[in-house]
């Protein structure tokens, strides 16, 4: 459901959050189930698709929801809200398709892709040149990692530096578990004591983690991180960024016909103004993109 009301949505993405704070989740594999499949053969960029996708009028694409604001279960439970949503709809008016998200654990999602399950990825995933070797990205969102904590704990644990010797959470399969790697070996390096870490299968674990205690920090991009910390009541704090980052839609490597609509699709709502108003409604004006690269992440 898209919320087109600024104070429906914000109400919506908290109590979402709470959710997630308590350890309230959907069950995996649920779909967008309330949008029927329809095609629409005179939209702009139908004739851009792959045959396949024209004739099926569905993407079928993978996400983890339970990453506000990206992608989240508004308060019934079914229902798919956040910035990638409401992209995906508006994408969906560009090609004529539906947009079919399909919630799966955030490290199944490349091997989804490689596998031919899923058709693309939306799901604030960071392009890396690692990654790029299985999967192509289309940068759509600036980003970067940071440090989450305990408010008591938000003046210790600023940067990565300040980790010698803590205990820190990372969601299985970010890039956040190689940036604990290397704060590490930094430590090792001058002497002092390594970070430990728990590698947790979803970002509402490690929240859980951090909230009981069991983990003195939380590795987790900091757009998501500041959206918990806020509805959290004060208990927990989200520090800057320390890198600078970006986000992409996801694809395997032989969909490059279905992502060059999806970029045009992108252009064309970045050019409406569509793009910019979706991120300015969710206070993301500043991570916005003036151009969609295709794997714009380099050495």
């Amino acid at each position: 459901m898209k919320n087109t009301n600024r104070t429906i949505r914000s109400t919506a993405l908290g109590a979402l959050a709470i959710a997630a704070l308590l350890g309230v989740s959907a069950c995996g594999g649920a779909a967008d189930a309330e949008k029927p499949v329809a095609t629409d053969t005179s939209a702009p960029l139908f004739k851009e698709l792959p045959q396949k996708v024209q004739e099926s009028g569905t993407i079928n694409v993978a996400s983890n929801v339970e990453y506000p604001p990206f992608e989240s279960y508004d308060t019934d439970g079914t229902t798919i809200i956040g910035i990638d949503r409401e992209i995906a709809d508006a994408l969906e008016k560009q090609l004529g398709v539906t947009m079919d998200f399909d919630n799966i654990s955030f490290d199944a999602i490349i091997p989804g892709l490689s596998s031919a399950r899923y058709d693309m990825a939306m799901s604030a995933m960071s392009d890396t040149v690692e990654r790029q070797k299985a999967v192509n990205f289309l940068d759509y969102f600036s980003a970067g990692g940071g440090v989450m904590t305990s408010t008591a704990n938000a003046e210790k644990f600023k940067t990565l530096d300040d980790l010698c010797g803590a205990h820190v959470g990372i969601v299985k399969g970010t890039t956040e578990d190689a940036d604990a790697a290397g704060a590490s070996k930094k430590c090792e390096e001058a002497g002092k004591e390594k970070v430990e870490v728990t590698i947790f299968a979803g970002q509402n674990q490690a929240v859980l983690a951090l909230q009981s205690n069991r983990v003195d920090a939380f590795l987790v991009d900091s757009t998501s991180g500041s959206v918990i910390a806020a509805e959290s009541k004060g208990a927990l704090a989200m520090g800057e960024r320390y890198q600078d980052l970006a986000f992409g839609i996801v694809f395997p490597k032989d969909q490059e016909q279905l992502m060059g609509a999806i970029q045009k699709g992108l252009e064309a709502i970045k050019a409406d103004g569509t793009y910019d108003k979706i991120l300015a409604d969710y206070d993301m004006a500043d991570h916005s993109m003036e151009t969609f690269e295709v794997n714009g992440v380099k050495e």
